[in-house]
């Protein structure tokens, strides 16, 4: 962490007043970061927290291919206060047919730091938001060469030592606890179940494709739900049945299982209603299982009863 007399000196220019800071978000290293780490995406309001605890944002700006990452990701970025600067990645084909992407944004990310460094003399403090080593040589020429306090923020256990020791400080991305996935999870599930019309059933490839609806997205992304549900059917948090339709159509639903003791942690008593519990196939937890579902579907003549 900053040392905080540093920082509170820092952060004061000669008149008294508060010091200008210079952030640079290398955003596809911190974000990614965020999600693998924590399992949600980051926040960029605490990004300009923490920059603004050094002095004011003369400088904000975050670099990445912004067509590979979810549209709302520029407007969080506009309500924080940093730039999106959107550098497209380049695609090329081998002899081979082989797709190679060599992302512009790292190669613009540095090349603007150190002009903003050359340009603005009188910024003084630079954040750089990032742990990739490969910035080792930026932080050395703005520390040794151009005399700049860095300062590196990136995700805890992303940061490369090297970068780290290049700057000589480190000002890690706290984040608040994380919530149980798998609690908020479930309970998003089993909003998801009772939201369903009378007379149809849930399915793995209706929820996977819903759940998101009744799931906070810092809790868990959208792109991360279907991975998460077979995750659940794996652990046997969901399990699987079969079913027939008025037809005698053979129909396998995704429930939750109300055995589990995290599904009872999140659902109290869920799925003691009368007494009644739903029947399980245990076999449904073996991964190597690969189910073919329909949509969620009507079950005609004898509809399930959904247990709470």
């Amino acid at each position: 962490m900053s040392d905080v007399s540093n920082s509170q000196t820092d952060s004061l220019n000669a008149a008294g007043q508060s010091a200008e800071v210079a952030a640079f978000v290398d955003f596809e290293n911190v974000r990614y970061s965020t999600i693998n780490s924590m399992g949600r995406e980051p926040d960029p309001l605490t990004w300009r927290d923490k920059a603004l605890e050094y002095g004011l944002m003369a400088v904000a700006r975050a670099y990445a291919d912004f067509d590979q990452h979810p549209q709302q990701v520029r407007t969080r970025l506009d309500v924080a206060g940093f730039e999106a600067q959107h550098y497209p990645a380049k695609r090329t084909v081998d002899q081979q047919g082989r797709e190679k992407i060599v992302s512009r944004s790292d190669l613009n990310f540095a090349l603007d730091i150190i002009n903003t460094a050359l340009a603005r003399p009188d910024i003084k403090i630079f954040l750089l938001f990032t742990g990739d080593k490969d910035f080792i040589r930026v932080v050395t020429t703005l520390r040794n060469r151009l005399g700049k306090r860095v300062v590196i923020c990136g995700v805890p256990g992303s940061i490369s030592p090297d970068l780290v020791a290049a700057a000589g400080e480190a000002d890690p991305l706290e984040l608040d606890p994380v919530p149980d996935v798998d609690l908020e999870v479930i309970r998003a599930i089993d909003r998801y179940i009772q939201q369903l019309h009378e007379g149809f059933v849930p399915t793995q490839s209706h929820m996977s494709r819903t759940l998101w609806r009744f799931l906070d997205r810092n809790v868990l992304p959208s792109e991360h739900i279907e991975a998460k549900v077979m995750e659940l059917l794996r652990k046997g948090i969901l399990t699987k049945r079969q079913t027939l339709n008025g037809q005698n159509q053979e129909l396998i639903t995704t429930e939750l299982n109300p055995d589990h003791p995290l599904v009872q942690e999140a659902l109290p008593g869920y799925g003691q209603q009368n007494g009644a519990s739903m029947p399980i196939d245990h076999d449904a937890n073996d991964p190597d299982l690969d189910w073919e579902e329909p949509e969620a579907e009507p079950v005609e003549g004898s509809p399930v009863m959904r247990m709470r």
